[in-house]
């Protein structure tokens, strides 16, 4: 073993090699440096196994000497040891926080607690070593695993983007309005799906969906397609930030993307103007989303407790699969709301609007 002692007493240098050579462990080499100037250059020139610093050099601190080594030595190369004659642990604790790994005070330099001081920092530095390799090593994976789930989401979305577009060209293929219909609210309904993993893969955090956002590129896909004038019939988006995992993510987005459907096709017939507003937020443990429109609302006669309409039956069956619960809380204005358990918490507001707003 290398071991480099810096320390500008010549005596307490010999002592240590005196007392490291009555220990039982063979093969040291030593090294001496008498200042902090001196003890880099032997550092550099020799790469030690085992550093031993006086706290007081002539030139510079045992501390400032610490700061000068190459950055990741003290990990990578070699272990090091702080010898001061203060009996002091705010000195100590400064030492260990700057780098070394072990210290030992100068009064209680014996063989037996020298050698043990140099194996503990050397088992220190070692041990300090594999810590970080590991953590590397995960961080690698962990990157890879974020690439690949990237990539998973990007090809997700391009074959959802796929499916609509032949559910598009089916529909205007077909000569049965009723069928066209169907297969355009499928359409929509796949296209939902694609823009929360248009959203995943183009954001940091890959489990997790920005709700408002999603609201907002699926009301403004929704007012696309069904070619809805802005300046007719007007949207907003007013929701706290909602930040949900996947599980929950995919069925409220379905949900909004059918309430939003469901306002732009009957609300607002024959030329009627208006505004549809989205709004979402977190009250005593529930997710609560509702979308409303100041249209021609509901007919006392629509009974939602047992809807006939497939896209009604479907936010009921996702309102289950949320463990919430789905409702009409005014008929005019036609206002429909889900509540269901939070699963995530966050505190800032997103607002957004329509460009006819």
């Amino acid at each position: 073993m290398k071991i480099l002692i810096v320390d500008d007493s010549a005596a307490d240098r010999r002592l240590c090699q005196v007392l490291l050579e009555e220990t039982p462990t063979p093969g040291f080499e030593f090294l001496e440096a008498s200042s902090g100037a001196a003890g880099i250059k032997a550092i550099q020139e020799h790469s030690p196994d085992c550093v031993l610093i006086d706290y007081r050099l002539p030139d510079i601190t045992g501390l400032e000497f610490l700061k000068q080594l190459p950055a990741n030595s003290q990990d990578d190369r070699f272990a090091i040891v702080m010898l001061t004659g203060l009996g002091s642990g705010e000195v100590a604790a400064a030492a260990l926080k700057a780098g070394a790994h072990e210290y030992i005070m100068k009064d209680h330099l014996t063989a037996v607690a020298l050698q043990l001081t140099i194996n503990k920092a050397i088992t220190r530095r070692d041990l300090i070593h594999s810590l970080k390799a590991e953590r590397d090593r995960l961080a690698g994976l962990l990157a890879e695993k974020e690439v690949l789930l990237n990539e998973v989401h990007h090809r997700v979305k391009n074959n959802l983007t796929v499916i609509a577009s032949l559910l598009n060209l089916q529909a205007n293929s077909t000569g049965d309005q009723q069928v066209a219909g169907a297969l355009r609210a499928s359409r929509h309904r796949v296209e939902s799906i694609a823009l929360i993993h248009e959203q995943l893969y183009a954001t940091a955090d890959l489990g997790m969906v920005d709700l408002g956002k999603h609201a907002t590129m699926l009301a403004t896909s929704l007012f696309h397609s069904y070619g809805v004038d802005v300046s007719r019939i007007s949207w907003r988006v007013a929701m706290e930030f909602l930040n949900l995992p996947l599980d929950q993510a995919v069925p409220a987005g379905l949900i909004l993307g059918e309430l939003i459907s469901n306002a732009l096709k009957y609300g607002f017939p024959e030329g009627h103007t208006g505004s549809i507003l989205i709004e979402g937020a977190r009250r005593r443990g529930q997710i609560e989303l509702s979308v409303s429109d100041d249209g021609i609302g509901i007919s006392g006669g629509v009974d939602f407790s047992k809807p006939k309409s497939l896209g009604m039956q479907i936010v009921k069956i996702l309102a289950r699969q949320l463990k919430g619960s789905f409702e009409v809380t005014s008929r005019k204005p036609a206002t429909f709301k889900i509540s269901f358990p939070e699963a995530v918490s966050g505190e800032q507001i997103v607002q957004s609007a329509g460009s006819g707003r």
